[in-house]
């Protein structure tokens, strides 16, 4: 009897600007749907969002590419995913840095190949954690890896200097935001040696909010004051735990060696992202959205970032005041913010 092949559709897709939380443009998909089929999930389909370019081939430029933004690169079958091993091999031969996101252990599979791109720091790698109970994590992420298998892998990855983080996301109000829920996930997360937690909170589907199982989340959902009061709560929570188990609000970037051409529209546009995360963490939207501009703006520049401040020439680039100006300067010539400093302290005294 002949083998089912398995139907993948891998393309790249070129999204309108970075995304500033997998340090990614390009992201490559396998399969044309997930095929871990988590109940929350609203990027099971690809058809159903607009703003998205699909390209032929791989970028000239050598780009951070992104994997696991629709569908995870990683089926549940393990030896199903030689194709995934292909690709990898591809982009490591080629030098593009890699940004895995996935749920999966099968990430293991392909170390030798993870272990070469990690040691050029052309690599990072975040796991998807909701939770460390085995049912609920039955019942939200359908046939993925159970969080035990998933914090093995990563503390396999890890063992052999790989970055891997995990992200808690989403966070689901009155399924997996209790504070000894989330308290489990960063201990057991940091003992297997994560080196970043991410966070961020739930867009709903109509198909989750309509099963009677989650009627306490669509209760919640039908007040916004109320929704924007309890994740207000659980992020002063969550931040309060990462800053005591001094773990980073971020992931660090893959950026490219200092002698490459926009070095520092890399390494100036992190650092304003950054702050802005930090004005979004501390409520303060104006400014947040102040320098989440001027982060896309440096980072999209094709010119040389230190000849532009060298020639005093930062004031013309639409979204940078001098406020924001002497934010960059300071960069560039010392390699750290101050601003981005204090903000940082004075959200960990406030939590």
């Amino acid at each position: 009897m002949q083998k089912k092949k398995l139907k993948t559709n891998p393309h790249i897709i070129k999204l309108q600007t970075i995304d500033f939380w997998y340090w990614s443009r390009y992201f490559i998909d396998i399969y044309p749907d997930c095929p871990y089929k988590c109940s929350y999930c609203n990027t099971q389909k690809k058809s159903s969002f607009n703003g998205l370019d699909f390209m032929e081939g791989l970028p000239i430029n050598k780009e951070v590419i992104g994997l696991g933004l629709f569908s995870d690169i990683y089926h549940p079958e393990h030896r199903k995913n030689e194709f995934t091993k292909s690709m990898l091999e591809l982009l490591a031969k080629n030098h593009y840095p890699v940004n895995i996101i996935t749920k999966s252990d099968a990430i293991i599979d392909d170390l030798e190949i993870l272990k070469n791109l990690s040691d050029r720091d052309h690599l990072r790698v975040t796991f998807t954690l909701l939770t460390m109970d085995e049912a609920l994590s039955l019942k939200l992420e359908g046939c993925s890896p159970l969080p035990a298998e998933r914090l093995n892998a990563l503390k396999t990855l890890r063992k052999e200097g790989i970055p891997c983080g995990v992200a808690i996301t989403p966070i689901i109000p009155c399924v997996n935001d209790d504070e000894e829920s989330i308290s489990h996930i960063v201990h057991e997360s940091k003992k297997m040696g994560a080196n970043w937690i991410l966070f961020s909170g739930f867009n709903p589907v109509d198909s989750f909010l309509n099963n009677p199982l989650w009627k306490k989340t669509a209760e919640i959902h039908t007040d916004q004051k109320i929704l924007k009061t309890q994740y207000r709560k659980i992020k002063k929570f969550i931040l309060r735990l990462l800053i005591r188990e001094n773990l980073p609000l971020r992931v660090p970037r893959i950026t490219l060696k200092s002698f490459e051409h926009n070095y520092y529209s890399q390494i100036v546009s992190e650092y304003l992202f950054n702050i802005s995360y930090l004005f979004e963490l501390m409520d303060r939207e104006i400014e947040m959205l102040r320098y989440r501009r001027a982060a896309y703006r440096i980072n999209g520049i094709i010119e040389s970032l230190k000849s532009i401040v060298h020639h005093k020439e930062l004031g013309f680039l639409k979204g940078i005041n001098p406020e924001i100006e002497n934010v960059i300067e300071e960069i560039i010539f010392s390699n750290r913010s101050t601003l981005y400093t204090n903000l940082y302290k004075k959200i960990a005294s406030e939590v």
